[in-house]
């Protein structure tokens, strides 16, 4: 459970605002346990910034500066049940976040258990911000944030048994398919042609299932190269 308390400051008015998200959240379709707890447990409005606190309970995306935005709790919370809907949720799970942004999504992953995460952002304020936002909430031990490409991925640290993509890119990015492992899952938005899709992509040994959940809305992934 997630101590609400970050910097000496005490965050309990902002309590039943979440307690309100998380029912909105069921009643929207989310059903798995765990991640209904970790929504719970993060509070979000940590990740925001300060002027936008009073909507951070809302089922809304918010600016983060930077041409960059905090996804909406409906969309953080979709993405993690798919990450992990045919599997129980492991704590030695290897998890390969793309685009760290605030760090929200890092810290629900983080309130799962889940002991080997690693989030990659390309914009050097946001990762650092990042890491002072986990640092605020006590759910920076077990998350390696890395300043790089994230369409490249991690090699050295690979497999990962999920890969969760928080940016769209226009088709999938092929080094992170390679990272993923045998039985493992991709969750990613894709953009086709202006309108984007959420994607899931089971690896096998035969091949890849992919599967298209349903329109969403996301910032694009840029590849640095």
């Amino acid at each position: 459970m997630v101590t609400e308390v970050g910097q000496g400051v005490s965050w309990t008015g902002y309590e039943f605002r979440r307690a309100r998200m998380v029912e909105r959240l069921r009643q929207m379709g989310i059903t798995r346990t765990e991640v209904l707890s970790a929504m719970s447990a993060v509070p979000r409005h940590v990740f925001v910034e300060e002027a936008l606190r009073s909507h951070a309970y809302d089922d809304m995306s918010l600016p983060l500066g930077l041409g960059q935005t905090i996804s909406q709790p409906y969309t953080v919370a979709v993405m993690t049940q798919l990450l992990f809907a045919r599997r129980a949720i492991n704590p030695n799970l290897r998890i390969l976040e793309i685009g760290t942004g605030c760090g929200y999504q890092t810290a629900v992953l983080q309130a799962l258990g889940l002991r080997e995460i690693y989030s990659i952002e390309r914009l050097r304020p946001l990762h650092e911000r990042a890491k002072q936002n986990l640092r605020a909430v006590r759910l920076l031990a077990h998350a390696r944030l890395v300043c790089g490409d994230g369409y490249l991925g991690l090699p050295q640290e690979a497999p990962f048994d999920c890969i969760i993509l928080t940016a769209a890119p226009k088709e999938v990015p092929l080094p992170l398919l390679q990272q993923l492992s045998i039985g493992g899952r991709m969750v990613l938005p894709l953009d086709e042609g202006g309108v984007q899709f959420l994607w899931v992509i089971d690896k096998t040994a035969e091949g890849y299932q992919e599967t298209c959940v349903q329109q969403t809305l996301f910032v694009p992934l840029v590849n640095d190269k």
